[in-house]
């Protein structure tokens, strides 16, 4: 596909390189002619430099013949003004980003009017990512498919879990029975797991069952932790913003520790039931007495990765809190990784995989049988699909088809409940499936055949 790119900044430069490796055709536009040059030298996407409102810069980048046309630029009017002025040169696809919350949820209801197909807030979605850990904090990641009936979750079997030296196939029935080991994640290596793989203390397990069963098997592995009822946000950005509304919306006590004093007054203003705290939220005199220890969920998303990590480590280091950590830089990310955050995000990740989605549910020859992607530490990708009425093997039962090597169909959703696949399960037009791969680019159910 060809796709068109506005604004270098971290979303667009992740983007691009994200597509490029996908084999996309990549054009990258942006004002400032090193931030281009830079970006093309390292990689085979093509590049403009000028405004992406201007329309003979939008012509050298071929905007006409844009399959997908996305605005990534740090202005939410320009982003919206060049999505439209993309729409009517003849991209097929326009996406634009929109950060702002005074008016984030007005453009969204206005794509129809504006005719852009997409408005996406990096904020936004991290926070709601973020939400829907804190709902499950016994996991370290989460994300729901089959409009929730059915989860993939990430934990780490303790050195003393009860799975460490079983196989995944006595590990499951260990748990209940009713859940699959998708993915293990060891030593760098991920692994998509036959019955007879051995886990091990230190892996990384995501597991696919509905809520229930989940639910179960954290209390039967000794890591079930109670929803987070009171929530500490160090940091009050736009991401803090979205995440408190969200988490006081649901009942959740929210304290947003913040040092700038006009930010503060915004959130006092706009967030009447949180309370705000004008203060150095990287002090540990100030968490100390603003209680901390008594929270049950940490949140670092000040501006600078270094202030997250080391205030997530404090807060780490003081009991049972969940804690979560916004990091942009992927060496640092991993650095804390490895000294024991593991609920670690990035705005730039969680967005990208959200407009990669999109991509290739539009590259599918139908455009609508990938309704979520989601990636497993960069090897393997989570992908939920519609079962089409020209699926070639309706009505097989698994047992009888054969499907590539590292592909697992880890859960099907028939009428709104889930089932666990077996051998004798068959798959049948309208069914939601969730698709475990390392397998990479696939668009439509049917590729996961031989």
């Amino acid at each position: 596909m060809k796709v068109v790119i506005v604004g270098i900044g971290e979303i667009g430069e992740e983007l691009a390189t994200r597509l490029i490796k996908e084999n996309h055709d990549v054009t990258v536009v942006d004002e400032d002619f090193a931030t281009v040059e830079d970006l093309v030298n390292r990689s085979d996407a093509k590049g403009v430099v000028g405004t992406c409102l201007d329309r003979s810069v939008l012509e050298d980048a071929e905007v006409g013949k844009a399959d997908c046309f996305f605005a990534c630029t740090l202005r939410d009017e320009l982003n919206v003004l060049s999505a439209v002025l993309a729409k009517k040169m003849g991209a097929k696809h326009v996406i634009a980003r929109a950060r702002d919350p005074e008016y984030f949820h007005s453009l969204v209801s206005l794509t129809e009017e504006l005719g852009v197909d997409m408005i996406f807030n990096p904020e936004y979605r991290t926070a709601m990512e973020i939400a829907q850990i804190l709902k499950f904090p016994s996991a370290i990641s989460t994300d729901s498919f089959a409009q929730g009936k059915v989860s993939l979750t990430e934990f780490r079997l303790a050195e003393n879990s009860p799975l460490a030296g079983l196989s995944a196939m006595e590990g499951a029935k260990k748990s209940g029975g009713k859940l699959l080991f998708a993915v293990v994640s060891r030593d760098n290596k991920v692994v998509i797991p036959h019955g007879d793989f051995v886990l091990q203390a230190g892996d990384l397990v995501h597991v696919a069952a509905d809520q229930k069963q989940l639910l179960e098997f954290s209390k039967k592995v000794k890591i079930f932790k109670q929803r987070a009822k009171s929530v500490m946000i160090v940091g009050g950005g736009k991401i803090a913003y979205y995440l408190a509304k969200e988490l006081l919306a649901n009942g959740v006590s929210v304290k947003i520790i913040e040092v700038n004093e006009d930010r503060c007054r915004f959130l006092d203003e706009e967030l009447t039931k949180a309370t705000v705290i004008c203060a150095d939220g990287t002090d540990t005199a100030v968490l100390d007495e603003e209680g901390i220890r008594d929270a049950d969920a940490v949140v670092t998303l000040t501006g600078v990765d270094e202030e997250n990590a080391v205030v997530s480590l404090y807060a780490s280091s003081l009991g049972n809190a969940k804690v979560v950590t916004n990091i942009s830089s992927e060496p640092l990310a991993k650095m804390v990784n490895k000294l024991g955050l593991d609920t670690v995000l990035s705005p730039r990740n969680v967005v990208a995989d959200q407009l990669v989605r999109f991509v290739r549910a539009h590259q599918a020859e139908d455009g609508a049988g990938l309704s979520a992607l989601y990636r497993i530490h960069d090897k393997a990708e989570a992908i939920e699909f519609t079962v089409s009425e020209d699926f070639p093997k309706l009505g097989v039962p698994l047992r009888e088809m054969k499907l590539k090597q590292n592909v697992l169909l880890c859960g099907v959703v028939r009428n709104g409940e889930f089932i666990l696949p077996s051998g004798e399960t068959a798959l049948y037009a309208g069914d939601k499936v969730l698709v475990v791969t390392i397998v990479k680019q696939v668009t439509e159910l049917k590729q996961i055949l031989h």
